[in-house]
């Protein structure tokens, strides 16, 4: 249908990128090759080739060792057929490319290869947006938590910001479902609230409906963070 979901668009310095879609260990799995990337950057340049220990990649990806060989094996496959369409805006060109063109998977080490121009978007991260992620994000285990939190992060400390139910049911792949708010709020909203809270004691989310006639058609959320937050 030509729809883009903005959880699959990518805005960096002058770089728009339209990602294929990811599943959540998919996403956990290129979160932490990002942040084993990005900082050996400025050492390495021209480095194409990148390696962690298969331990420390587990844990980040919050991964049991008994699943190396099945669950995660089959998921890494898939992820190596999956990239994005890049467009420079300053440059007028548009590139395919794949995030990686090999991952190399042993008991001892996980290496990632990848192409100049997935290291460009790279580079163009800002530090402190790799941190969010991993820290922010990559422990929930949840079903909707991580794309919750997805949601809330960017609007933390911008006072109450309204989301448009079928925005919201887009945004967490729920689209062919019609849930109403009630059910919004109790199988998706509330169960990932509680989950963000027992990691975080820092934020803290008010939200409730808005109504068009008797109709809830639009969520707001107030999201805070730090001291104010706690308070």
């Amino acid at each position: 249908n030509g729809q883009v979901k903005l959880s699959q668009l990518i805005r960096i310095a002058g770089i728009i990128g339209r990602r294929d879609p990811l599943t959540e260990l998919q996403q956990r799995i290129l979160t932490a090759a990002i942040f084993l990337i990005h900082p050996a950057m400025e050492a390495e340049a021209l480095q194409t080739s990148y390696t962690m220990k298969t331990g420390e990649f587990l844990k980040l990806c919050d991964v049991g060792q008994e699943n190396v060989f099945d669950y995660l094996t089959n998921e890494l496959e898939k992820l190596s057929r999956k990239g994005l369409w890049l467009h420079n805006e300053a440059e007028r060109r548009l590139i395919r490319t794949l995030w990686f063109q090999a991952i190399e998977l042993s008991d001892k080490e996980i290496t990632f290869q990848v192409t100049s121009s997935i290291l460009a978007v790279i580079a163009a991260i800002p530090p402190e947006a790799i941190e969010e992620r991993m820290l922010k994000g990559i422990q929930y285990k949840g079903k909707h938590t991580l794309s919750v939190f997805a949601i809330l992060w960017p609007i933390r400390d911008a006072g109450a910001v309204e989301h448009s139910i079928p925005e919201l049911m887009r945004l967490l792949s729920l689209e062919h479902t019609r849930y109403s708010f009630g059910q919004l709020k109790l199988r998706v909203i509330e169960p990932s609230l509680r989950e963000i809270y027992e990691w975080d004691d820092a934020i803290f989310v008010r939200f409730g409906p808005v109504f068009s006639g008797r109709r809830a058609e639009a969520i707001w959320f107030d999201v805070t963070t730090g001291k104010t937050a706690k308070g």
